[in-house]
């Protein structure tokens, strides 16, 4: 009887694994949609992943309040290697279901070298150097991307935003088990992290440490070499662009914006102006699919830290409303050949606009004409006064980044 009860338990584990799965996939897909109104659910999927705890820490040289998110599951898999990919990643289970396709026995992929932990150990040597190269291929922020494209229209944009999914579905395809053996950094940081247990058990018990049991490869540390040497070069290298863009507020200090954003699309999920868009690659191909500021229709509320406030891996520092004024997100340049007041005709629309009240009229004696003038102490660059100015289709005044050599503005 005994032995019957135990197989009847052998039996319904794997159930009970794919119900705690589908279960997570639910939650995961309840946190993202766009129709949830709490914030802080939108951060929950992506800040689980210790992948990104862990390099966006060593990027930025702290530890936030939401890479303790990822505490819990890094602790787990300490003691249970992989326990996070078995039960709760709802990519890894997509992939699963997909590979599942192809029939039993057509796992191909698990027989390619170990590129995961190749891309982990790139990622996290450059983290050293304040750029980790890969963190945006996490499988939460790939999946957070997917859902976060859902109501946002249709475009190039939106689609390209939401492509990391079906790429990993489409791998998992052709080769099944290939993305989460082989080629996922988040399970290769798991493998990673485990290790030390599993050495110190076998031991205990007693049993000797095989070569297999050491999971990096020689060419593995040379790979965390190479992204600590290389982090910055190829920074240097890939983001070649004429003119900066306009980020949100709270931007990662120098270089490390791009190598710590994870394209999951966070920030511009809950922006309620819209005016954050993935960068199709204009402004350089490190820049590819992170978040740019346009200004149409709306500008940057000066009582919204939203953004901010949902980024998982250290890209856009957390703001206070006391600490947004200061925030600078760019500075106005007034072309007066455009201005309304440069054909000697009235108009005080950007100054009254300016919720930071940092415009005013200035006698020029060159010219004898009232020129708006903005005073780079009060302005963040918000773009209030670029939508309101009612010059059409050239906009009088425009907001560019604070790099930006026409960035050029007088101070009152």
């Amino acid at each position: 009887m005994s032995d019957s009860n135990d197989a009847s338990a052998a039996a319904a584990r794997p159930w009970r694994r794919w119900l705690v799965r589908f279960a997570c996939l639910t939650i995961a897909c309840a946190l993202l949609v766009p129709a949830w109104p709490w914030d802080p659910a939108v951060l929950a999927v992506p800040a689980l992943s210790p992948f990104v705890a862990i390099g966006s820490a060593i990027a930025v040289r702290a530890v936030s309040l939401v890479s303790l998110v990822a505490l819990p599951v890094l602790l787990i898999v300490l003691v249970r290697r992989r326990w996070f990919c078995r039960y709760v990643c709802p990519t890894g289970l997509l992939a699963d279901l997909v590979g599942r396709v192809r029939g039993p026995g057509a796992a191909r992929g698990v027989r390619l070298p170990p590129i995961g932990q190749w891309l982990a150990l790139l990622t996290l040597g450059g983290a050293v150097v304040g750029y980790p190269l890969f963190l945006w291929l996490d499988p939460l922020a790939i999946f957070a991307g997917f859902v976060h494209a859902w109501g946002r229209g249709l475009g190039l944009a939106v689609w390209l935003s939401a492509a990391g999914l079906p790429l990993v579905l489409f791998v998992s395809l052709l080769m099944p088990g290939v993305w989460c053996a082989r080629l996922c950094p988040l399970g290769a940081t798991q493998d990673l992290l485990a290790w030390p247990w599993r050495m110190l058990r076998r031991r205990g018990q007693g049993e000797a440490a095989s070569a297999e049991a050491w999971p990096l490869t020689r060419r593995a540390i040379i790979a965390g070499g190479l992204g600590g040497l290389g982090g910055l070069p190829m920074f240097r290298f890939l983001s070649r662009s004429a003119s900066p863009p306009l980020r949100p507020p709270g931007v990662a200090d120098g270089d490390r914006f791009t190598g710590l954003c994870v394209r999951c699309g966070s920030c511009a999920r809950v922006c309620p102006s819209r005016i954050l868009h993935p960068d199709l690659g204009e402004f350089g191909a490190d820049s590819f699919l992170t978040p740019v500021i346009r200004y149409r229709d709306e500008y940057c509320l000066e009582t919204c830290q939203r953004c901010t406030n949902v980024c998982p891996s250290g890209a856009l520092r957390p703001l206070t409303a006391e600490e947004k004024p200061q925030a600078a997100i760019g500075l106005p340049r007034v072309d007066m050949a455009v201005c309304l007041l440069g054909d000697d005709r009235e108009c005080a629309i950007c100054i009254n606009a300016c919720p930071y009240a940092a415009i005013r009229l200035v006698f020029s004696e060159d010219t004898y004409l009232n020129t708006p003038t903005i005073d780079p102490q009060r302005c963040n660059g918000c773009g209030a006064c670029q939508v309101r100015c009612p010059t059409a289709p050239v906009k009088a005044i425009v907001v560019y980044s604070p790099d930006d050599g026409n960035a050029v503005t007088r101070v009152v």
